[in-house]
C-alpha cells in the first residue's frame, strides 16, 4: 500500500470538497446554522429552505438546489438563541 499516493488523492478530494462548500456558501444569501454572513444576518426560509447540490461536469462545478421536505418538525420552533 502506497500511503503517499493515498494521501495525495485524499488531499485532492478535500480541496475539491472545500471548493464545493465555498461555492454553495457564496450563493446562499442568508445566515443558517454555522454558516453566518455579516451582509445577510438572518435566515431566509422562503428562498433558501433547500439543499445545495454541487456537481462536477466537464471539470467545472455546477450548483443546483433541491427543496427540503419538512415532515416531523415544524420550522416555527426554530429561533436564534
Amino acid at each position: 500500500m502506497n500511503t503517499a499516493s493515498t494521501d495525495y488523492y485524499e488531499l485532492g478530494n478535500l480541496i475539491l470538497l472545500s471548493k464545493c462548500a465555498c461555492l454553495a456558501a457564496r450563493n446562499r444569501l442568508e445566515s443558517r446554522g454555522a454558516h453566518t454572513r455579516e451582509d445577510y444576518p438572518k435566515r431566509d426560509d422562503v428562498n433558501f429552505l433547500k439543499h445545495s447540490i454541487v456537481t462536477l461536469k466537464d471539470d467545472k462545478l455546477e450548483l443546483s438546489y433541491k427543496d427540503v421536505i419538512v415532515t416531523k418538525f415544524s420550522l416555527d420552533g426554530r429561533k436564534p438563541q
